[in-house]
């Protein structure tokens, strides 16, 4: 899967070597290198190509080589005046290795943005691969798992380097620039990052200025000299004099791309002079020089070809032909590119190219003009070839831009359940939202899918509307989304939904098994439903039985039987059987991790029961720590998926009540209660839950602590470890700064601190957050903001 929305090329390769790295690998193999969960856009992680005539900045680059280097380089200036090339150019002249991510619109999501940066990251020195599964955490963790790996993983690089984020104004998603501003935070000496783009992103970086740790270049640095002006317009083939670079200089203001147009139109009307009167404003030379000297000597099927083919981030030869209906793409856009320098190759072996933003933006609005309305229908031919070709995600983006919510529903629906186990959820999400009512009820399989992945991911409300859409809906046909029929996926959703009871789970379950093969993907959650009414009816025998065949049709379906393994570890335990659940626990622990399903709601019961042996073998760290993984999506158990969320949450207590963390164990079972609450009919769960109380009550009183802290206040913890005031940290999620100040002030209490710092450092200690490499925390050490 790609998020990113460049259709370029999809090897990723690795400048330390050149040879491709593989994108996936065999079932049953565990790779020691960082994978990324979807096919990199290889063009998206290579600098421009430093073509012939462009002229060397020699002045500019000694600034951005001059010692004492900079942690942060900032080069912000208007379109044209050459900060790419400029880039480059300083690049292929540095001795420390440099790397290279030029951004788009479609990083604006954690997952992907975060994946691009390690991808560049691992270009240094490999990355662990336990950053790919911490990128899969829900946006609230990133801040607290992500990030500190992928700064340690910058602390493992032997010696300087460089990271240049080209593009970087388009970047706009708060997480990701609270992503990005916390991994500046923490580079390592000799590190330097390199913001370029239009504007500066929305990043505070005044502290960095104030402590001379940022070097900025801005247009009024990178204009062009009279030298540089008069060397731009030689390389276009047109001699001035001193003279009339002056003039042509001045009246550009330096702006690179002005000057190049200007001097293009003076060689082509053979007057030199000429070019001093062209350049006369930014966007009348750009239009006037694209209309009438690049257009208007081309074909008018060139024309029609380059206007169509603009809405490609990157256009290859067969995704052009099929979005123009033109052919002889490869030839055209190798003449376009050998004769034009708005059309640039792109390295790496593809022949991809990119035009100029500047192009682009040109020729999208020249295709209104000249086919009006046909934008939609070119998006929807790409989405099409896209779909035809695998790259689904791709082809959805497509659909969306082309306003063809169907196509993008049903690609939507067809591929959630695998795009949601690479843990893209952000991604599933924003596509969601993009559908209204009227389209779940047109395709209402969808409204299935969707009503699942909300409920493991713990909204209730949206779960629960889209369930209902389910329920008075009806389907013909194959949904296209793996299972046998709509009317067994809605009775996979009615059994994990519990809303009458354990004869409807029972009859629902029944009637799916009964109706996905062995190899169906469905076919194991039909199963985990089967197996969840036999427990809530006390037939515990039974219920293992058939979380046994769920565990072997998951193997057969290839998808991750994690949840099946924990839920037999359960029934291990209960029946005393203390080694058989050891080795499930185990089991389950494993192929979790090789998944990215790091913040469902199952995962719970996968910790707990992890938590449980560690406990019983003796091994309390081990036990704590599982219990800290445990509690951190313990949020996402709702009254959504009743069973899944009474079942994890009663393991999680017991593992509490083991260990004598009474305090823990009252905050578990209360959660459980309210789920209860909203569905009481859970037979066994239910009564397990009564006796877990008492217990909890009768046991000896303890003091709040860390296993207390509320889905708030652990939404709140990670950014306490950055230096956003309480005001910024309330902006972010629409709170008060009072409320986040009580959040606080309660973690602070529950973690026996006094102080912000003192608060990070006790939650490292108990493992909610994750150390940042060379943390030196001690009371008092940071400000603490507020």
């Amino acid at each position: 899967m790609d998020a990113s929305r460049a259709e370029g090329c999809t090897t990723v390769v690795n400048d330390r070597s050149e040879t491709p790295k593989a994108a996936s690998v065999p079932a049953g193999v565990r790779s020691a290198a960082f994978l990324p969960s979807f096919p990199l856009v290889d063009a998206k992680l290579r600098k421009p190509v430093l073509r012939p005539w462009i002229i060397r900045r020699d002045r500019l680059v000694r600034v951005l080589m001059a010692e004492p280097r900079t942690p942060v380089v900032s080069v912000v200036a208007p379109a044209g005046y050459g900060k790419s090339i400029l880039l480059a150019d300083w690049a292929s002249r540095e001795r420390r290795p440099v790397t290279w991510l030029t951004i788009d619109d479609y990083d604006n999501e954690p997952s992907v943005f975060l994946t691009y940066l390690a991808a560049a990251l691992d270009r240094f020195a490999p990355i662990d691969p336990t950053v790919g599964r911490a990128i899969g955490a829900s946006r609230e963790r990133v801040l607290a798992t992500a990030v500190p790996r992928l700064a340690a993983a910058a602390h493992r690089i032997d010696g300087p380097a460089v990271l240049i984020l080209d593009d970087a104004h388009r970047l706009v998603d708060r997480t990701c620039l609270d992503a990005l501003l916390a991994l500046i935070d923490h580079l390592p000496d000799g590190f330097q990052i390199v913001l370029a783009g239009r504007a500066q992103p929305d990043l505070n970086l005044a502290r960095l200025r104030a402590r001379r740790d940022l070097l900025e270049l801005g247009a009024s640095e990178l204009a062009l000299d009279v030298v540089e002006t008069r060397e731009l317009a030689a390389a276009a083939g047109c001699s001035l004099t001193p003279d009339q670079a002056h003039v042509l200089r001045e009246r550009t203001e330096g702006w690179a791309t002005g000057i190049y147009l200007a001097t293009l139109a003076g060689t082509r009307s053979l007057d030199p002079g000429r070019a001093t009167v062209m350049a006369s404003g930014q966007d009348s030379a750009i239009a006037g020089y694209l209309r009438s000297e690049l257009l208007s000597n081309l074909g008018d099927d060139d024309q029609t070809f380059l206007t169509r083919s603009s809405i490609l981030e990157v256009v290859e030869p067969a995704v052009a032909e099929a979005v123009t209906g033109i052919g002889g793409a490869a030839e055209r856009l190798r003449s376009l590119a050998r004769d034009n320098r708005f059309v640039a190759p792109l390295t790496g072996g593809s022949q991809s190219y990119r035009f100029h933003q500047m192009l682009s933006e040109y020729l999208r609005a020249e295709l209104e003009l000249r086919e009006p309305g046909a934008t939609m229908e070119l998006h929807r031919r790409a989405a099409a070839w896209f779909e035809r070709e695998g790259r689904v995600d791709v082809a959805i983006e497509h659909a969306l831009a082309g306003a063809d919510e169907m196509t993008a529903a049903r690609l939507v629906m067809a591929n959630a359940l695998p795009i949601y186990y690479a843990g893209h959820a952000d991604l599933l999400d924003r596509w969601i939202r993009n559908f209204g009512e009227s389209t779940f009820e047109r395709l209402p399989p969808l409204a299935v899918v969707g009503a699942l992945v909300n409920g493991l991911r713990g909204r209730a409300e949206a779960a629960e509307r889209l369930a209902y859409i389910a329920e008075r809906s009806t389907f013909t046909g194959s949904p296209g989304d793996g299972s046998a029929s709509f009317e067994s996926a809605r009775a996979i959703l009615r059994a994990a939904m519990a809303r009458h009871g354990p004869d409807e789970v029972l009859a629902s379950s029944q009637l799916a098994v009964a109706a996905e093969p062995a190899t169906s993907p469905w076919r194991p959650m039909a199963l985990y439903g089967l197996g969840a009414a036999h427990v809530v009816r006390g037939e515990f025998a039974t219920a293992d039985a058939v979380l046994a065949e769920a565990v072997d049709d998951a193997a057969l379906a290839g998808t991750s039987p994690y949840y099946g393994l924990a839920m037999r570890a359960s029934l291990a335990i209960m029946r005393g059987d203390w080694p058989t659940a050891e080795r499930l626990a185990q089991e389950s622990h494993a192929a979790i991790d090789a998944t990215h399903l790091r913040d469902v709601a199952t995962a719970i019961h996968v910790h707990a029961v992890s938590a449980r042996v560690a406990i019983h073998r003796g091994d309390s760290a081990r036990g704590r720590e599982e219990l800290v993984h445990a509690q951190l999506v313990r949020p996402l158990a709702s009254s959504a998926l009743p069973w899944i969320a009474t079942g994890g949450l009663i393991e999680l207590a017991r593992a509490y009540l083991a260990i004598a963390d009474t305090a823990g164990a009252k905050t578990v079972v209360t959660k459980a209660e309210a789920v209860v609450r909203r569905r009481p009919d859970l037979g066994w769960l239910a009564e397990s839950l009564v006796e877990l109380r008492r217990q909890a009550d009768v046991a000896a009183s303890s003091q709040a602590g860390a296993s207390t802290l509320t889905p708030a206040e652990l939404r709140v913890l990670p950014l306490l470890s950055t230096h956003l005031t309480f005001q910024d940290i309330a902006d972010r999620f629409c709170n008060s700064r009072s409320t986040i100040h009580s959040h606080a002030v309660s973690i602070y209490s529950k973690l026996g601190v006094t102080g912000r710092s003192e608060a990070v450092e006790r939650a490292i200690e108990f493992g909610l957050l994750e150390p940042f490499p060379g943390l030196r925390l001690t009371t008092g050490s940071r400000p603490e903001l507020d």
